[in-house]
C-alpha cells in the first residue's frame, strides 16, 4: 500500500490493494472522502476475500495485528510462540509456513488438529482472540492459502538444477544410514504422521511432533518445534542427529556437508 499527501498537507492519497482502488483520505477529519476506482471485478473472489482476513488487523485482539504479523507473506516470523492451542501453557513453538498447508494434514505441531476449517477457526478465536468469524471466512482464508506461492530457491540453478554436492546429498538423504525419507516423504516432504523422537518434554499434553515439511527449509533461522536449532548442521549434529534416530551410525564430515547441501535446495 503506497500513499501520497497533498501540498497543502490536508488529504492523503492512498493506494488500497485489496479494493483495486486510490483512496483520498482527509488527514485531520480521518476519513475517507473519495474512492477511485482502478477497475478490476466488481465482486471480489472467494481467495481474494481470504487475503483481506488475512491481512486485517480487526481480526485480533485490540486489533493490532493480523494472521500475516506471525506468518509473514504466508510463510514465519522466524519466531517461538505461545498460541494457546495444544493443551499446554507457555510451551512456546516456531510459527510453521503456510505454503502448502491444505496438502500437509494433520496440522498444528503435535498434529492433534485434523480439521482444516477448525484450525482456521481456532487461530482466529484462540490465538488471536479476535471475534468469531463470519460464515465462510474460514473457507476465504482456506481459498488464500492455496494460492500461497514459495519463492524462488536461490540454491537451485535456473532450470531447477541442484549442485553435485546436492546430489550426492539427496543418496544421503535416502540411505540407510540416514533415512530421513522414512518420514519427510511425498511431494511436501512430511508424511503426515506423528513421531517421537526423543524432542519433547514430560509437560507436553501430546505426545509426538508432527513431520514438517522440508520445503524451503534454508529459509528457516530457528529449527525442531522449539527452535533450538540454529542451523541445519547443528540439527543434524545434536538433538535430531541421523545417529540417534535410525541407529544406523553417524554421518561423515563429508555426508553432513552434503546433506545440508540437498536439504537448502528442497
Amino acid at each position: 500500500m503506497g500513499m501520497r499527501v497533498s501540498q497543502d498537507g490536508k488529504l492523503a492519497y492512498v493506494a488500497n490493494y485489496l479494493d483495486n482502488s486510490v483512496q483520498v483520505v482527509d488527514i485531520f477529519g480521518k476519513e475517507v472522502t473519495r474512492t477511485i476506482s482502478l477497475g478490476g471485478p466488481g465482486t471480489p473472489s472467494l481467495a481474494r476475500r481470504g487475503e483481506a482476513i488475512f491481512y486485517d488487523g480487526k481480526r485480533s485482539l485490540d486489533q493490532w495485528y493480523s494472521c500475516h504479523t506471525c506468518h509473514y507473506e504466508g510463510g514465519t516470523n522466524s519466531e517461538r510462540m505461545d498460541t494457546f492451542n495444544d493443551g499446554t501453557p507457555n510451551t512456546f513453538k516456531t510459527v510453521l509456513p503456510l505454503f502448502n498447508v491444505h496438502a500437509t494434514a494433520p496440522w498444528t505441531w503435535h498434529g492433534w488438529q485434523t480439521d482444516l476449517a477448525d484450525a482456521m477457526h481456532a487461530s482466529l478465536t484462540t490465538t488471536m482472540l479476535g471475534p468469531k468469524p463470519q460464515e465462510g471466512d474460514s473457507e476465504a482464508l482456506m481459498a488464500y492459502l492455496e494460492k500461497l506461492e514459495s519463492p524462488p530457491n536461490p540454491n537451485r540453478g535456473p532450470d531447477g538444477s541442484i549442485s553435485e554436492a546436492a546430489r550426492r546429498g539427496e543418496k544421503v538423504f535416502k540411505g540407510a544410514k540416514a533415512n530421513c525419507i522414512a518420514c519427510h516423504s511425498g511431494p511436501y516432504y512430511t508424511d503426515g504422521k506423528i513421531h517421537d523422537v526423543g524432542l519433547g518434554a514430560p509437560t507436553d499434553h501430546y505426545q509426538g511432533y508432527n513431520t514438517p515439511s522440508l520445503l524451503n527449509v534454508y529459509r528457516k533461522v530457528k529449527l525442531l518445534h522449539d527452535g533450538r536449532g540454529k542451523s541445519l548442521e547443528q540439527v543434524l549434529t545434536e538433538d535430531h542427529n541421523p545417529e540417534k534416530v535410525t541407529g544406523k551410525g553417524a554421518l561423515s564430515d563429508d555426508e553432513l556437508r552434503d546433506l545440508v547441501e540437498y536439504l537448502k535446495t528442497l
